[in-house]
């Protein structure tokens, strides 16, 4: 099913699994747009490992892709999905959170994987959009998302969003960085 929101020339549409494995190739490709400029500088092997990962995300509980195009042209995604009970996200962390902040239920925190918009179509409020939208209907009572320590612009964007950093994860392989920061939003998109 897909949740069409037209407002002047942009378009924010949320995709469910098939839609978003019909997608997988431009996805793909517009994450190699996004992720190969500074101060990202992604490599071939991070987008090799970005290819082979996201067909299988989809099929994971809570998947969510959201899209913004402007006319045809696709300006930005996000995708994650619902932690599971058993996740080892909360593990492994630089500073570990309490046993109660971690517990998860398979609803309780939506994983927000990779989100992205083109350099040239930053500034026109798309990427809050499918922000607001991917997590406003994922169900869950809380966001978590990582983002690598030198993205110092979109680290600032996220707090003026509303998230806060609990924790770093190291990386085994450090592929693309070495280190994340580990950021949860408490107050998700429609519930303000």
């Amino acid at each position: 099913m897909t949740d069409t929101t037209p407002t002047d020339e942009m378009t924010i549409e949320t995709h469910g699994r098939l839609e978003a494995l019909a997608l997988a190739g431009t996805i793909c490709d517009l994450y190699e747009a996004v992720f190969s400029l500074p101060p990202f500088d992604g490599n071939a092997a991070e987008f090799a490992n970005q290819r082979s990962y996201f067909p299988r995300l989809t099929d994971r509980p809570g998947f969510r892709l959201t899209t913004a195009r402007c006319g045809p042209e696709l300006i930005g995604f996000g995708y994650g999905y619902l932690l599971p009970a058993d996740t080892a996200w909360w593990s492994a962390l630089a500073e570990p959170v309490d046993e109660e902040f971690a517990a998860e239920t398979g609803t309780r925190t939506f994983a927000v994987i990779d989100y992205g918009v083109l350099y040239g179509r930053r500034g026109a409020g798309a990427g809050h959009r499918i922000h607001d939208e991917l997590l406003s209907g994922s169900g869950a009572e809380r966001a978590t998302l990582s983002v690598q320590p030198k993205a110092v612009r979109t680290r600032e964007i996220y707090r003026r969003w509303g998230w806060r950093k609990v924790s770093e994860k190291p990386m085994d392989p450090p592929i693309p960085a070495p280190v994340f920061e580990i950021l949860v939003l408490e107050e998700m998109p429609g519930a303000r």
